[in-house]
């Protein structure tokens, strides 16, 4: 039941954030704590855990996912940057170099948790945090994308087997 619950929450949230407002950013910051709020939930559940690791778990789980989102920004903000203007052959070759470096980063930064997430949890709650949050990623892009919604069922795909055309 409580997955039910939970996984009810967490389409909602998703659609709620498939078509953010972009013009209002308090709206999007309150749907964005909204699904982490579900993700903490989500992850609370499928993790098992007691109130003595949660409370040892949340504060590095916390920190580490500022660090990764920090690294992202890193990365989101360089592909920005060539989104303007034609960039040159060097500029779009320093940043697919950036690009990789940031993507090693964040793996170095996942492999340097492991042992901290180990210690507070476990290995196997370790190992069942890595295959939650993989899910909760593809439950929610699978929400985003729509492929759940109950409008959808029985209508004939779009032109890329996707979404129907609208």
């Amino acid at each position: 039941m409580k997955k039910t619950l939970i996984f009810g929450l967490l389409l909602t949230a998703a659609g709620v954030m498939a078509q953010p407002n972009m013009g209002d950013r308090a709206d999007l910051e309150k749907k964005k704590e909204k699904i982490e709020a579900i993700k903490v939930a989500y992850l609370t559940e499928e993790l098992e855990l007691t109130v003595a690791e949660s409370q040892a778990f949340w504060p590095v789980y916390n920190e580490f996912r500022e660090k990764e989102h920090a690294l992202r920004e890193q990365q989101r903000s360089g592909l920005q940057k060539l989104s303007g203007e034609e960039p040159s052959e060097n500029e779009v070759e320093k940043m697919l170099y950036s690009f990789a470096d940031t993507h090693i980063a964040i793996e170095e930064l996942r492999k340097s948790y492991l042992e901290d997430f180990i210690d507070v949890i476990g290995a196997k709650k370790t190992a069942k945090l890595l295959r939650a949050e993989k899910e909760f990623g593809r439950k929610m892009m699978e929400r985003m994308r729509g492929k759940d919604r109950p409008r959808d069922k029985g209508r004939r795909p779009g032109p890329d087997g996707g979404r129907p055309m609208r």
